[in-house]
């Protein structure tokens, strides 16, 4: 009965299983499903070959591109852009004219890195000042991509399962909302059905993102009702990651938003400064001006 089993389980292997080389641990000879020719594995031993590693790192590759399109999608989704070609700006199509845009594109690379390293440590706030047409957003929006490239668009957080935690990757959210913009956006928002669905969106993830970027902060007119939505929101992101991009000082901004504001901005922003001074105008260099 034994040799009658065997011959049947051999007959079985033959007819799913293809033969292959000996197992390089045990010496038995290693067998391939014939529907994935590629997977070699051991009955003895348990042995798998580097095909099965290799379905595993495309498994891996998948997640990770389920992640990329959920991370781009809430970017996409709950941002407030000041023109759309803002979101395709990223490190690869900054070209700098001069050292001095060559050290700006080095020390945003550092600090993203830093940045992308930190996700779930101490908050960073990002300042980027300079004068209009200076390339603030194309650096910020670069910083923004270059973090979550290098955090494979995900970070990790501890959630319960039945009745113990476990450690799972989730996407990283990231908003980019155009300060001037916003602020129209909320004014019509009083009127608007519509505009007040989309207002309480972007607001929601403005608040609530693992990095927000707040741009062209100080280009909206100056009055009370503008402060004091960048004073709530200071309120609440102040042990968040920011960064910001602004035309203004630091005595300009005290001015306009106050100091209680400027405090928390600069809570966590030592060292992560960058000036855009003695950079040209890019828009006027366009215009051979």
């Amino acid at each position: 009965m034994q040799s009658l089993a065997d011959g049947m389980q051999a007959i079985l292997r033959h007819k799913i299983f293809i033969q292959g080389d000996p197992c390089p641990q045990c010496g038995n000879t290693l067998l391939a499903p014939k529907m994935y020719p590629n997977s070699w594995a051991c009955s003895e031993c348990g042995y798998t070959s580097k095909a099965n590693k290799t379905q595993e790192e495309r498994l891996r590759d998948i997640q990770l591109q389920n992640r990329k399109d959920e991370a781009l999608n809430y970017l996409r989704n709950t941002s407030c852009f000041g023109s759309p070609k803002v979101f395709n700006y990223n490190f690869g199509n900054y070209s700098p004219i001069d050292e001095k845009e060559a050290q700006v594109r080095n020390k945003a690379l550092e600090m993203a890195d830093n940045l992308a390293k930190g996700i779930k440590n101490g908050p960073m706030h990002i300042f980027l000042q300079g004068g209009t047409g200076r390339g603030k957003t194309h650096i910020a929006m670069a910083m923004m991509y270059e973090v979550l490239n290098e955090s494979n668009y995900s970070k990790t957080v501890k959630k319960r399962v039945s009745d113990k935690y476990e450690y799972r990757q989730v996407p990283l959210a990231v908003t980019f909302v155009n300060w001037s913009r916003f602020m129209t956006l909320k004014q019509e928002s009083i009127r608007d059905d519509e505009k007040a669905k989309q207002f309480t969106l972007i607001n929601t993830s403005l608040q609530t993102a693992d990095i927000a970027i707040i741009d062209d902060l100080g280009k909206e007119s100056n009055n009370d009702w503008y402060f004091q939505t960048f004073d709530d929101l200071m309120e609440i992101r102040e042990d968040q990651h920011i960064i910001v991009t602004t035309n203004l000082e630091g005595e300009e901004l005290i001015k306009r938003y106050g100091d209680r504001s400027m405090s928390r901005l600069r809570k966590h922003a030592r060292g992560n400064f960058i000036s855009f001074a003695g950079i040209k105008d890019h828009r006027m260099l366009k215009e051979g001006k």
